[in-house]
């Protein structure tokens, strides 16, 4: 069954307002380094997305780890059955801050096993991935600097980067949790931030919970290309890939946005989102 037409046009628009934005690796003057880098994030969070378009820039290739939310009437929520979300706290809760405090549990976060360090926050992360991996790179492009250089005024920053998670606002767009199978082995996908085909299997891969190695590649490329390593399976195209991720890990429908707070929340530390106090649903 093919991708819906208005899957595509929202998927293009909201890379249209990035500026196609990662579309090409950035020139080097020798071949890009390739450090062990975890990434726990989720598809549909503006500040992980500014992550995202940063490895693509620099061509740094990436475990995902994906941490979709339980539910929008709190902040911080999780259970056991979002794994990654779990592991991630666990990770937090290893890097006590100089103050002796656990710092909230929040995305993105990175683990760069090649330099030793646990990394929270977008700014602090692209900062680092810029220092530790894009020396050798000939030219920033100007539009990453415009738009992830911290130059913008914070108002107009916001907008941009939300843009692309306005066009795609639904559960099952990277933001909430689906039951599904756990492979054994992470998935392999070939893709690049703001190809709409690679944006629309990563939305799948991210609310299903399916870890995958992201292999950076241009958008002028065949893509998005993904590779099963549990099962054999290899395809090119979103329609084959979103096909064969429903049939083979997908065993229940994503979480309504405003769903009740699990009774096994994990979290210690929550507080009420900004959609709760806008329509106060009831807990």
């Amino acid at each position: 069954m093919p991708v819906g037409r208005l899957e595509w046009i929202s998927a293009s628009a909201g890379s249209l307002a990035r500026g196609w934005l990662g579309a090409t690796p950035a020139p080097r003057r020798g071949p890009p380094p390739t450090p062990a880098l975890r990434l726990y994030e989720y598809e549909a969070s503006p500040w992980c997305r500014r992550v995202r378009e940063t490895l693509c820039v620099l061509g740094l290739d990436v475990l995902v780890l994906p941490c979709p939310r339980e539910t929008l009437r709190l902040e911080g929520v999780y259970s056991a059955r979002s794994r990654f979300r779990v592991e991630a706290a666990e990770k937090l809760t290893a890097a006590v801050d100089a103050a002796g405090e656990k710092p909230h549990i929040s995305f993105p976060l990175l683990i760069d096993e090649t330099a030793h360090q646990t990394l929270l926050g977008s700014a602090t992360i692209v900062a680092h991935l810029w220092e530790a991996y894009g020396r050798d790179v000939v030219e920033r492009p100007r539009f990453d600097v415009l738009l992830n250089g911290g130059h913008l005024p914070k108002l107009l920053d916001f907008a941009f980067l939300i843009a692309p998670s306005a066009c795609r606002p639904l559960g099952e767009h990277g933001l909430m949790l689906a039951p599904a199978r756990t492979p054994k082995r992470p998935l392999v996908l070939h893709g690049c931030e703001p190809d709409p085909g690679s944006r629309l299997v990563r939305e799948r891969l991210c609310t299903l919970g399916i870890p995958y190695i992201q292999k950076q590649r241009p958008a002028s490329g065949p893509l998005p290309h993904l590779e099963d390593p549990n099962t054999g399976f290899a395809t090119f195209g979103a329609a084959q890939v979103l096909r064969y991720l429903n049939d083979q890990y997908r065993l229940g429908k994503a979480r309504d946005l405003l769903a009740s707070v699990p009774a096994d929340n994990l979290a210690h530390d929550t507080r009420p989102s900004w959609i709760s106090r806008i329509l106060k649903p009831d807990r």
